[in-house]
């Protein structure tokens, strides 16, 4: 099945739980639980040491996740990107949560992530 063939409901639906995970994982400093659904390529370049660096930089700037709100998804043949504005507990400024799921093997991967 082609990525372009789900509405934006199926999307979130795959996507939300992806997006908790990662977002829990920030919240609790958990590496595991934050890259539970990464691609294997997306492991390889955010390592727990990397995780962990970009925490305490978030933290101290902006706090911690609080809630997101979807604004755009972008589709391809075989993935789909999720654009959120990330709300945090120190900051009025709007962060960007960003995410591209890649359909690989039968299953949807976590293939790039980003907040800004």
């Amino acid at each position: 099945m082609s990525c372009l063939e789900l509405n934006d409901a199926e999307i979130v639906k795959i996507a939300e739980p992806m997006m908790e995970d990662i977002m829990l994982g920030v919240s609790r400093r958990d590496y595991q639980l934050h890259s539970t659904n990464f691609s294997v390529d997306l492991k390889s370049r955010i390592t727990p040491e990397v995780f962990l660096s970009d925490c305490d930089q978030r933290e101290s700037d902006w706090g911690l996740p609080g809630n997101r709100e979807l604004t755009t998804i972008f589709r391809k043949h075989k993935s789909f990107t999720l654009v959120w504005v990330q709300h945090y507990t120190r900051t009025d400024e709007q962060i960007v949560a960003m995410t591209t799921i890649a359909l690989k093997g039968g299953r949807y991967f976590v293939d790039y992530f980003l907040l800004h």
